[in-house]
């Protein structure tokens, strides 16, 4: 998958990320060894449920024979449920390997992700009502026309209604990346997947087409699809001492009927003065506020160390919000003091609620620097504040190394929880990862290195296994952290056994 807000992205097999990263080292893939059912309830559910087809679907679908409950040792407030474990089948060919990438989850349960595929490439799927749909992956038939490519521009998303959206290369793959990729939504009411943007034939708003689309939609309970979209443009991001390539990337949010509005465009007045040259990651919530990160023409530009903008188009951004009632609003820009010192260099990876309070990573290394130091941060009561930074005590032991790097790796529900994984320090030279929840100035902890799952098995790490194009300069964590209204928090764990599993997290009652 390719997800977050910026990155260099090539073709290869296995993972796509967009991720706040330098060229440095490269992550090792790790294999899993095939499934083995633990405990006696795992045994009873997976003899029970088999590979039943859901008469309701028009794609592949089969029964999710693994999702049981256990209590852990390690973390204090959870329930656990195995749902999907890596090197088992696929509800089409193949089995899922390297990792899964959870995009979504609803208050129902139902999940969108993504995941690496043994048949080659990726694909996206929704799990409804335990069962597990297959809505498109490499090799197959693109709604609309053309043939799905290697990857996925995630993180993908779904609403209550289990409406998914994402976004998907095409082939043949062409850069900058984004181009001649398309936006697609599964309709629950239709039980199909629809184009939404077809690069090179759907119209833009303002004139000419879609060159393509960029990373991470989001859809709310209308069925709003807010999504970043490529244009040809005079107005887009100029990197300095670089050629233009003639594009720039704007957000807008497409209805359920299929009309097309644009939110922000290259070239629109930005607050305080001067115009946007690019604007990605539009989060839009159920009242029709959009969130997103923008930059300002003529303001400090390209991410250091980040490829060339013929190949990805890239800026140091910052954070804004139009509301549906009104203007575009500046919430954080690159630049501005941080809470607890230090200033913002970028913020990426913005995640809104109902009530408009915006959860993001805030990077905090110093100039000319970027992405060594990375916190969480939210918005909220008209003000940021600090949820975790470098150096601040987790619970559990340790503190905060870094956050996450990679989109998907943070997320607000509406009861104004936050949650994020983590790479800990734990006095050692052991690596330690963990996902937490900051809940009205307190963090708890959802699981980490340590953490034993009786009848699932004891976590090694948060963090999947995958390859990241580019490498990051420093190790982030990649398992995902997604809540919904009740508290309940879906995320990937590799288990000391070698295994990957795709867990779901619920409160005790």
């Amino acid at each position: 998958m390719i997800s977050g807000v910026q990155s260099s992205i090539f073709p290869r097999i296995l993972e796509l990320r967009l991720v706040h990263a330098n060229p440095g080292s490269t992550e090792m893939s790790m294999r899993t060894n095939r499934l083995t059912v633990l405990g006696l309830c795992c045994a009873l559910v997976t003899t029970a449920c088999g590979t039943d087809m859901e008469p309701e679907a028009t794609t592949s679908s089969r029964r999710d024979a693994l999702a049981c409950s256990y209590p852990a040792h390690g973390s204090e407030e959870y329930v656990f449920s195995a749902i999907a474990f890596l090197d088992t089948p696929t509800p089409g060919e193949g089995t899922f390997v390297n990792d899964f990438e959870v995009g979504g989850l609803n208050d129902s349960g139902d999940m969108a992700f993504g995941a690496d595929v043994s048949t080659g490439g990726e694909g996206v799927f929704l799990r409804h009502r335990g069962r597990i749909l297959e809505l498109g992956r490499t090799g197959g038939a693109a709604p609309g026309g053309g043939i799905f490519s290697f990857g996925f521009l995630g993180p993908v998303d779904l609403n209550e209604r289990a409406d998914m959206v994402f976004n998907f290369l095409l082939e043949p793959f062409a850069t900058p990346v984004g181009v001649n990729a398309g936006a697609y939504r599964y309709s629950r009411a239709t039980r199909s997947v629809i184009p939404v943007v077809i690069p090179d034939e759907t119209p833009a708003p303002g004139g000419g087409t879609f060159r393509g689309v960029f990373f991470g939609p989001t859809i709310n309970d209308r069925g709003h699809h807010a999504f970043a979209g490529i244009v040809e443009t005079e107005e887009g991001f100029h990197a300095p001492g670089q050629p233009y390539v003639g594009l720039g990337i704007g957000t807008f949010v497409a209805r359920p009927h299929g009309h097309i509005d644009r939110v922000v465009v290259p070239g629109d007045e930005a607050p305080g003065g001067g115009t946007f040259d690019y604007a990605v990651e539009p989060w839009i919530n159920d009242r029709g506020d959009v969130s997103f990160i923008g930059h300002i023409a003529g303001e400090t530009g390209p991410v250091p160390g980040f490829p060339p903008q013929a190949e990805l188009i890239n800026a140091l951004g910052s954070l804004y919000v139009k509301r549906a009632s009104g203007g575009v609003r500046s919430i954080v820009h690159a630049g501005d003091p941080a809470p607890g010192g230090g200033d913002f260099r970028q913020v990426f990876h913005d995640v809104m609620n109902r009530w408009g309070d915006i959860a993001f990573n805030g990077d905090l290394t110093p100039f000319p620097g970027a992405n060594q130091d990375i916190g969480v941060f939210v918005f909220l009561d008209g003000e940021v504040k600090a949820v975790a930074r470098p150096g601040d005590p987790l619970p559990g032991g340790g503190t905060l190394i870094n956050a996450s790097l990679v989109g998907g790796n943070v997320h607000i529900n509406d009861a104004r929880e936050v949650v994020f994984s983590a790479h800990i320090d734990a006095g050692d030279d052991s690596l330690v990862t963990g996902l937490f929840r900051w809940s009205h100035g307190r963090l708890s902890v959802v699981a980490r290195t340590g953490t034993v799952i009786p009848g699932i098995g004891t976590v090694e790490q948060l963090n999947s296994p995958q390859l990241i194009i580019p490498p990051p300069p420093v190790f982030s964590p990649t398992a995902g952290a997604v809540n919904n209204n009740l508290g309940q928090v879906a995320f990937q764990a590799l288990l000391t056994d070698g295994r990957g599993v795709m867990l779901l997290a619920s409160p005790y009652p």
